[in-house]
């Protein structure tokens, strides 16, 4: 599909908008160009009926010009209100197509993309394609229509004044743009990557203002920021030079136009042909013409810009999402007895496998710890319940059947999830809470900020519960953070409970204090823990300790500090293992496991 009708298929609910939008302003430019000939004939009738001392009707020429007046200014104002209501409605539009083909990719599908770079492509980018509609098609259909009838009008007067002046507006208007577009192709893509890159560097800066200037990196990241900004510079530069050397082709072919019009005119006017009025009502329509292609050779300099955003737009369009929902889902599952056998998954499909062989069976009600080092494996367990990736060996059912048989929606309806990183919106405390469940209470809310040792830290703030917590909990601590991710876990009432590093964050005693009130609320909930500190796993009723992405061990907390050195090292970190003996004790323990049902 091409990029042009690519853009029109986006742009199909708005069509009647763009319609009227260019019937407008073909009514204003056909408007503007009518009042200079009749215009310039009515000046010439009046002075030819002055010298010659003879009577004029001037009401009816004057009329028609008040009428073209009005009609060119209320036509502007009613083409610039349509045409710019049908570019916001066409934003909107091409902003929710966009977010249709993000929202269902994974983060993996999203690694390879800085969030400054997905933020020009939501803005800058789309924001870009509004000048198809603007600068291109619009000036583009006016001329045609336009200059057709001022052609044919001028062919009434005169055969070579229109054919002369037809020639002289294809070259303003198709060989000058034209080449215009072929010498801003290059600028205009080269434009459109370095503002992606400008937009990517300036938002990881901002972001990261606090490392870079503790390690002391601010300077040469502006020093980049500022390359990126001048070699931005100069590809607008070049744009604007080929625009103004544009602009005086147009006024350098317009002037030809109107000096070889009034040479092919003096003749005929002389002549018995035509009347002398007839001189200025011809030139100034010639002149009117030239006016209506102004805008042509801009707009199709600025189409190496349009095609570059189309192509970084259309980019996406091409990922197919990792997980997709089957056309006849089974119902929400009953039963939430959770079951991997042979798992195995990987990130990239070229990568190493972040997780092998996991055989693990959680029983509802049962309370499971996936303990191990970073880069082991538990959090992909995470990505593969909220079926964020899908599994690439094995199989992962839910209440008897696979998790493919579902839809996603129905099993994330049926989890509470603390992930690893608790991401808060600049928003207060009470909405944030409340993404958990947004029919809660303010009984229900608290209750849950209690359950997560942070009920009397919200009072403390300013304005409690309604306090603005800052851009991704700027005003809030860590250990905060972490809570209120707990609280709005807790909030969503779910069968299913996985927590993530729950304890990251937290100082021992408030730790202490957490575990005492989740294990009153977990009862009767599974529960998957998910730590690399083995000290939360006491919540668990049995471990599984995974290595390099596979299962090494399985038993209580207790059995695995007294036969496994590698838990025991996890647990705790500065101790050396007695008993060399227990180095090996961990590959002979019975895995986790269990068959499906």
């Amino acid at each position: 599909m091409s990029d042009l009708r690519w853009w029109l298929s986006i742009a199909r609910p708005y069509l009647g908008y763009f319609a009227l939008g260019i019937l407008l302003s073909v009514v204003t430019v056909s408007a503007n160009m009518a009042l200079l000939a009749v215009s310039g004939w009515f000046l010439a009738s009046m002075a030819a009926a002055g010298l010659a001392a003879a009577d004029f009707n001037y009401f009816t020429p004057a009329a028609l010009i008040r009428g073209l007046s009005i009609a060119r200014t209320g036509g502007r104002y009613l083409e610039r209100l349509v045409s710019h209501d049908a570019t916001l409605r066409l934003l909107t539009g091409l902003r929710v197509w966009f977010y249709r083909q993000v929202e269902p990719l994974s983060p993996q599908q999203l690694q390879g993309l800085r969030s400054g770079d997905l933020l020009a492509r939501v803005r800058s980018d789309i924001d870009t394609l509004d000048n198809v509609y603007l600068r291109l098609l619009t000036p583009a259909v006016v001329a045609l229509i336009c200059l057709g009838g001022a052609v044919l009008v001028l062919a009434a007067y005169s055969v070579p004044v229109a054919l002369v002046n037809l020639a002289l507006l294809v070259l303003a208007g198709v060989a000058l743009p034209a080449l215009a577009e072929r010498l801003g192709r290059e600028p205009g893509s080269r434009g459109v990557a370095i503002a992606s890159e400008l937009k990517a560097g300036v938002v990881d800066a901002v972001e990261g203002l606090g490392e870079l200037s503790v390690f002391g990196d601010m300077p040469r990241r502006r020093a980049e920021i500022h390359a990126l900004s001048r070699r931005w510079l100069a590809a607008q530069a070049r744009l604007a030079h080929l625009s103004g050397l544009s602009g005086a082709g147009v006024l350098l072919l317009t002037n030809l136009a109107v000096l070889v019009t009034a040479w092919l005119m003096v003749p005929l006017v002389q002549g018995p042909g035509l009347a002398a009025v007839d001189f200025a009502p011809v030139v100034l329509l010639v002149m009117g013409c030239f006016e209506a292609i102004a805008q042509l050779p801009g707009a199709w300099q600025a189409l190496g810009q349009l095609r570059a955003a189309t192509r970084r737009l259309r980019a996406f369009e091409t990922l197919a999402p990792n997980v997709t929902d089957p056309a006849e889902p089974a119902p929400p599952p009953e039963d939430d007895t959770l079951c991997f056998a042979g798992v195995g998954a990987r990130h990239t499909a070229d990568g190493p496998w972040a997780l092998r062989d996991l055989d693990l069976t959680i029983a509802p009600g049962e309370h499971v710890a996936l303990v191990g080092p970073s880069g082991a494996g538990k959090s992909t367990v995470t990505q593969l319940l909220l079926r964020l990736m899908p599994a690439e060996r094995g199989e992962i059912r839910w209440g008897g059947r696979p998790v493919e048989a579902y839809r996603s929606e129905d099993l994330r309806a049926r989890l509470a999830v603390v992930p690893q990183k608790i991401y808060l919106f600049h928003a207060t405390v009470r909405d944030n809470l409340l993404l958990g469940n947004p029919e809660a209470d303010e009984a229900a809310m608290v209750e849950a900020a209690r359950l997560a040792c942070l009920h009397e830290e919200i009072l403390a703030l300013p304005e409690g519960y309604d306090t603005i917590v800052g851009e991704e909990g700027l005003k809030l601590s860590g250990g905060q953070i972490r809570r209120l991710g707990i609280a709005r876990a807790l909030l969503r009432d779910a069968p299913v409970v996985i927590m993530d590093e729950p304890g990251e964050g937290l100082d021992t005693a408030t730790a202490a204090r957490l575990r005492a009130n989740l294990a009153g609320y977990l009862a009767g909930r599974s529960l998957l823990l998910i730590s690399h500190h083995p000290g939360w796993a006491r919540l668990a009723e049995r471990v599984l300790l995974l290595e390099r992405g596979r299962p090494i061990a399985s038993g209580d907390h207790a059995s695995l500090m007294r036969d496994c050195a590698t838990y025991r090292r996890l647990a705790s970190p500065g101790l050396t293992s007695p008993a060399p003996l227990a180095e090996t004790a961990c590959d002979s323990l019975p895995q986790a496991g269990g068959e499906c049902r």
